[in-house]
C-alpha cells in the first residue's frame, strides 16, 4: 500500500511558471511553460516522489526537457535534491505531460515543503515529426485474485495498461510508456513510466518494437502499486530508446480513461 506524505502549506496552492529562454536561438522562447498539480508521496518500498503534469500552452515545441525537484525542512535547508526528465522528455505546443520525480535514497527525513521546477531544455523551430502511429484504443484493468501467472509478473496492486495501435510509417519504433493516475478532485496522485512490452502466447515478456504493418497489435505495460479509488488514468506513447533524453518523434496521448476492475472468484 502506499503511505502518502503530508506537505507544507507551500504545496496547497501550487503552479509555478517556468519562463524560459531555452532557445537554439535567443529568438526561440517557451513562454508560459509550467508545472501543474506537484503532488508528494513516499511509496510502499520507502522512495519519495514528487508527480505532476508540465504543460505547454505556447505554440513552441520543447525537446530534452529536463526537471529538478527538491525536498526542504521548515528551515529552507535542502533534505534531497533529484533532476529527471518528464516523460515524454518531449513536449508538443499547447500540449501536457507528465512526471514522476523518484529520490534515490528511501528514508529520507521528514520534510516541510518541496519545490519542482523546469530546470534545461531546448526549444525547436518547427514541431517534431509526425510519426504516422494510430492508436485504436487503450484500456487498463485491476485484477482482483488473479492466480499466479508464468512469466507475467502482476498482482491485485498493479494494473495492466494495453494499448491497439498500428504503425502506418515506414519506421520501426522501440515504444516508451507514461501514464498519470489522477483522483476524483482532478489531482495527480501517482505517474509511472517504463517500456511497453509485447506478450507472447506463452506469456514471455519482452520490449514492444513496432514494425510498419498492414493491421494493428496490442502491446502491454505493468504499472505497479497504483492506488485504488475513484480514479481515471491518461497515457503517452513516445519513440525511442529506453531512458533517452528525446525522441526523433512526436508522441501519441489518450485521453482521460477509467481503470477497469477483473474479478476473478
Amino acid at each position: 500500500m502506499r503511505v502518502f506524505a503530508m506537505f507544507g502549506r507551500s504545496a496547497l496552492r501550487w503552479r509555478t511558471a517556468a519562463v524560459a529562454l531555452l532557445g537554439l536561438t535567443a529568438a526561440v522562447t517557451l513562454g508560459a511553460r509550467c508545472i501543474e498539480q506537484p503532488y508528494a508521496y513516499v511509496d510502499s518500498e520507502g522512495y519519495t516522489h514528487i508527480t505532476g503534469r508540465m504543460v505547454n500552452d505556447t505554440d513552441i515545441q520543447g525537446a530534452q526537457l529536463m526537471l529538478r525537484g527538491t525536498l526542504y525542512d521548515a528551515a529552507n535547508n535542502v533534505l534531497a535534491t533529484k533532476d529527471q526528465a518528464p516523460c515524454p522528455p518531449d513536449l508538443k505546443p499547447y500540449s501536457e505531460i507528465s512526471f514522476d520525480i523518484r529520490f534515490d535514497n528511501p528514508g529520507i527525513p521528514p520534510w516541510d515543503h518541496f519545490d519542482v521546477r523546469h530546470i534545461s531544455g531546448k526549444a525547436l523551430a518547427a514541431p517534431l515529426p509526425d510519426p504516422d502511429v494510430v492508436l485504436f484504443s487503450a484500456e487498463a484493468f485491476r485484477f482482483e485474485g488473479l492466480p499466479p501467472i508464468p512469466g507475467l509478473p502482476i498482482t491485485d496492486a498493479d494494473v495492466l495498461f494495453t494499448f491497439n495501435a498500428r504503425n502506418r510509417s515506414q519506421n520501426t519504433y522501440l515504444v516508451q510508456f507514461c501514464a498519470i493516475v489522477i483522483d476524483n478532485k482532478s489531482q495527480v496522485i501517482d505517474a509511472v513510466q517504463t517500456e511497453l512490452v509485447s506478450i507472447d502466447e506463452n506469456g514471455n515478456i519482452s520490449p514492444a518494437v513496432m514494425t510498419p504493418l498492414p493491421y494493428p497489435v496490442t502491446v502491454y505495460a505493468i504499472a505497479d502499486d497504483v492506488p485504488k479509488g475513484p480514479i481515471q488514468v491518461k497515457a503517452w506513447l513516445w519513440f525511442g530508446e529506453k531512458g533517452a533524453s528525446t525522441s526523433q518523434w512526436q508522441y501519441v496521448e489518450t485521453s482521460l480513461f477509467t481503470i477497469q476492475t477483473e474479478r476473478f472468484p
